[in-house]
């Protein structure tokens, strides 16, 4: 029995309109919900979430990471790979053929009956269920691959596609827009092909116009109604500092080498612009994938947990609102007997295994750490650093703020402070472990206007710490 599939572009009568997940504080470099209290960006990478999970997956990949302390959930939903050949975990594929404007849509949403359950009846679920799980969800509506493609034709070349696509997708979802952070792109730059950042923008407009219950092409739109950011290797302030559109910024590190210290030198760029907003990480090499993309020879080994941490506390010390972990095995879902992706050979464990790697447990430290101080406060202070040779595995990064400072040593090297650089008489010293979240007291030694402090353990990658000083 075939299933009756209507066509569509519009095609939700939708009632509710629900506000935004998030707000920037007003100092611009810091996030706050819609309550008004601080918000810290931890997400994770699950891009194909949509794609490849079924329903009682999806249900336990969310658990596993709410109990883990992640908040945001970066995911796709039209697919970079395989992206018309390949259906999700029912069978369903998002559009009719390979055309941007044929939405595949069925009568009926009962998932107990597959002549109605489609895949956009599943994205819907996938929204619910993070709400349920208070978990906002960074929603690609598709990968920069459809605009700006470097593998393929050109699935959305106009602005008008762009515009209708973007009201199909605001319009299908809007009952769960104040649990929705809009990412646009998905590592192409959004200028690789001409008209491309053009495009973007009607796509913003488009969702905005549908959540506010429009329809109106103009370049115009209440942006105060929507969250959103685009996504790619540079920092989306490269091209979209002055649109209304656009929340906050994003830019990544990702996975070419270790001990990349671009994930401390761009959050300092990026916090030190005239005309800034909050800033992520929301690339950054994922845990087991190999180094360089070397998915078949594997010659310089994977990263592990201690790059992750490396990479997190890098990004953060120097401003970033948050941090976005990924794990190699979890972005694709990787599943044994149905493997996918091209570069799913060098997986190690399946995603529901890997959901359990080391570093995926250990990024609620450094969330637990920021969210113990004066949040708002927060910057980056790297002159309290008295010595801080170039030394990429061992960068130090400090931050501070009222009343504390903090100090990331990669791998446990003694660290010279500036005395005078400390608020207070009395400054109390105590080490953090990342790996755990423990403290335990600091031995210091104060000469000639320097405190010398040396971490615990050898001198050795891996054995990463953070300073503590509170000033009381």
């Amino acid at each position: 029995m075939q299933r009756l599939i209507t066509t569509v572009i519009i095609s939700c009568a939708c009632t509710v309109l629900s506000g935004q997940p998030l707000l920037v504080h007003p100092g611009n470099h810091f996030l706050i919900d819609k309550n008004q209290r601080p918000f810290f960006w931890q997400g994770d990478t699950g891009w194909e979430l949509f794609h490849r999970l079924d329903r009682e997956e999806v249900e336990h990949y969310f658990k596993i990471r709410k109990e883990q302390g992640y908040n945001v959930i970066q995911a796709v939903v039209l697919y970079e790979i395989e992206a018309f050949e390949t259906p999700n975990a029912y069978g369903d594929f998002p559009l009719e053929g390979k055309k941007i404007e044929e939405i595949k849509i069925t009568p009926g949403n009962n998932p107990k009956n597959p002549e109605e359950y489609d895949y956009w009846d599943h994205v819907r679920f996938i929204l619910q269920t993070a709400r349920q799980y208070n978990l906002l969800v960074g929603l690609l509506p598709c990968w920069g691959e459809y605009v700006t493609p470097r593998f393929r034709y050109r699935t959305i070349s106009s602005t008008v596609q762009g515009y209708n696509y973007g009201h199909f997708i605001g319009k299908w979802l809007k009952d769960y827009n104040d649990h929705i952070i809009w990412i646009l792109g998905g590592d192409r730059l959004p200028d690789e092909q001409p008209g491309g950042v053009d495009i973007w923008r009607a796509m913003a407009e488009g969702i905005t116009d549908a959540v506010n219950n429009e329809y109106n092409f103009n370049e115009e739109a209440g942006y105060a109604s929507t969250f959103m950011t685009y996504h790619c290797y540079p920092s989306s302030w490269l091209w979209f500092a002055d649109d209304a559109w656009i929340d906050m910024h994003t830019w990544g590190s990702y996975h070419g080498e270790r001990n990349f210290e671009r994930a401390f030198y761009q959050g300092w760029d990026e916090w030190n612009r005239k005309n800034h907003k909050p800033f992520v990480n929301s690339e950054p090499a994922y845990e087991n994938i190999p180094v360089n993309y070397d998915y078949k020879n594997i010659s310089m080994g994977r990263f592990d947990a201690f790059d992750v941490r490396q990479i997190a506390y890098w990004s953060v010390f120097a401003g970033a609102a948050g941090h976005t972990y990924g794990a190699h095995e979890v972005f694709q879902m990787y599943k044994e007997e149905n493997p996918f992706l091209p570069m799913t050979s060098s997986c190690s464990v399946e995603w529901d295994q890997a959901l359990l790697f080391e570093g995926a447990g250990q990024m609620i430290h450094l969330k637990n750490l920021i969210m113990e101080f004066d949040f708002f406060s927060r910057h980056p202070h790297q002159s309290l650093l008295a010595k801080n040779i170039h030394d990429p595995p061992g960068r130090l990064v400090a931050c501070s703020g009222k009343n504390y400072s903090l100090v990331y040593i990669p791998t446990g090297k003694n660290i010279e402070l500036n005395a005078n650089e400390l608020s207070g008489e009395k400054p109390v010293y105590e080490w953090y472990n990342p790996r755990t979240g423990c403290r335990q007291e600091a031995a210091f030694n104060v000469a000639e206007g320097l405190v010398y402090l040396d971490p615990p353990g050898e001198e050795k990658r891996g054995n990463d710490w953070v300073l503590i000083i509170e000033y009381r």
